[in-house]
């Protein structure tokens, strides 16, 4: 066991060290609001959530990581933005157990597994439209919408993996003089693995983005139109996640990176000061984040009520996120 905490101590190093490098900085690219986070404990522990388990916010990062699923369960998250931008997720996700046959081998493993389904929705509205003069002629808006479906299963007790088949949508509506407007649809694939070596340990690897692009064609809007396309970054992100420093207290560290921008830091803990509470707190591109959850009983249904306060690089305001749990 002493090993395994060593080996945890050097990963927790390499990755601090890897962080002094990093340019925090992912520039203008398409499907920005598939990489803003989504609920408030991800966002309180730095996004480091690659190799957490055990809910829909999991298998967003990592869809191997539904394989851990021990219960059903639903996530509602929203955030209000500066400069009249919004943003929401709800998430499900499930533990599948299919029960062993009669006919199944004295000790043969029936496979487990896990699937989630979860929705990104972000919109800007009241943007201005200028003409030359720079005088204010009408207000657009800007609707993004993400529809995630996750799957993973179980090769052995301690390996699992699994894939994200997503479906995007992004619409500019009525920003043509005759109210035409100009939408773009894509499709994208995200893949992970999981390994669970010791008890409360977990390594986690992900490609995200895969084939994911947005075509845009403005025909509609002008006489002579034109064709772009807009691919979104690939995404690498190595993780580890432990609890074995103690039972209340839950450390997580990833690395994240792409062609487009040099690899990236964070780093999130989860503590619990008493039964039903915890406070987390974490470190994105050098910012802190930080959050807290509570955890009750209502209608028989366990749910959790958490939030989060994040700062943003380069960003006017801080963000407050809110989010609901629901385990059945």
């Amino acid at each position: 066991m002493k090993n395994y905490q060593h080996i945890l101590f050097l990963l927790f190093s390499f990755f601090f060290s890897a962080s002094l490098h990093s340019i925090f900085a992912q520039g203008g690219y398409a499907g920005a609001f598939l990489r803003m986070g989504i609920g408030a404990r991800s966002e309180a522990m730095g996004r480091a959530y690659t190799a957490v388990v055990g809910s829909p916010e999991s298998a967003y990062f990592n869809p191997a990581a539904v394989t851990a699923m021990q219960e059903r369960e639903v996530d509602l998250s929203l955030r209000v933005l500066p400069l009249d931008r919004r943003f929401a997720y709800v998430g499900y996700s499930s533990a599948i157990k299919p029960k062993a046959k009669k006919t199944t081998k004295p000790g043969a493993r029936t496979p487990e597994g896990g699937l989630a389904l979860t929705w990104i929705h972000a919109s800007t509205t009241n943007i201005d439209g200028r003409d030359g003069d720079g005088r204010k002629f009408d207000s657009f808006s800007n609707y993004e919408n993400a529809v995630n479906f996750s799957f993973g299963l179980k090769f052995s007790e301690k390996i699992s993996a699994g894939i994200t088949a997503r479906a995007i949508w992004n619409s500019f509506p009525g920003i043509g003089t005759d109210g035409a407007g100009m939408a773009s649809r894509s499709v994208g694939v995200d893949a992970g693995a999981l390994i669970n070596p010791v008890k409360n340990v977990w390594f986690g690897a992900v490609m995200k983005n895969i084939a994911s692009k947005y075509n845009w064609n403005s025909d509609k809007l002008y006489e002579r139109g034109t064709s772009t396309k807009d691919e979104f970054p690939k995404v690498w992100r190595l993780g580890v996640a432990t609890r074995q420093l103690s039972d209340k207290l839950f450390v997580a560290a990833d690395l994240e990176g792409s062609k487009k921008y040099d690899p990236r830091l964070m780093i999130g803990a989860e503590y619990k000061i008493m039964g039903d509470a915890l406070l987390r707190a974490g470190i994105r591109d050098g910012n802190p984040t930080f959050g807290a959850a509570y955890f009750f009983i209502v209608q028989g249904l366990e749910a959790g009520l958490h939030y989060a306060f994040v700062s943003q690089p380069e960003e006017i305001d801080v963000e407050h996120v809110f989010s609901w749990s629901f385990g059945f």
